[in-house]
């Protein structure tokens, strides 16, 4: 199991390029940072439509998601799915959520179902 405070070497293990941005002081301290930053490295491809990285970002992501306990899946919930770029148009959407995966998916609905009156 990873624990909470084996987020930051797993990224950095997995995403070498996103290290500079995951070094700042306030990243290094807050899980919660990491995963924001996680989320704007793989913002970056859902952007410029780059399937490749961005299924490479979601299959960590997978990867977290099934291995952390229920504090590190909240923080993946709310500091990473929240802040991705999914829904842009409905075909790049539905390619976005078929990368995601169906618990990732799942989640990411659920994020949107509970901001609605």
């Amino acid at each position: 199991m990873i624990e909470h405070y084996q987020v930051l070497a797993e990224l950095e293990r997995e995403f070498p390029e996103l290290t500079p941005e995951l070094e700042d002081t306030e990243c290094k301290r807050n899980m919660y940072r990491q995963l924001s930053c996680f989320a704007r490295f793989t913002n970056r491809f859902i952007d410029q439509q780059d399937l490749a990285q961005v299924r490479r970002c979601f299959q960590h992501a997978n990867h977290l998601w099934q291995h952390v306990d229920q504090r590190v899946q909240a923080a993946l919930q709310n500091s990473y799915l929240y802040a991705l770029h999914l829904y842009q148009n409905s075909q790049l959407s539905m390619q976005l959520r078929i990368l995601l995966g169906p618990a990732l998916t799942r989640c990411a609905q659920q994020l949107t179902y509970a901001q609605l009156p």
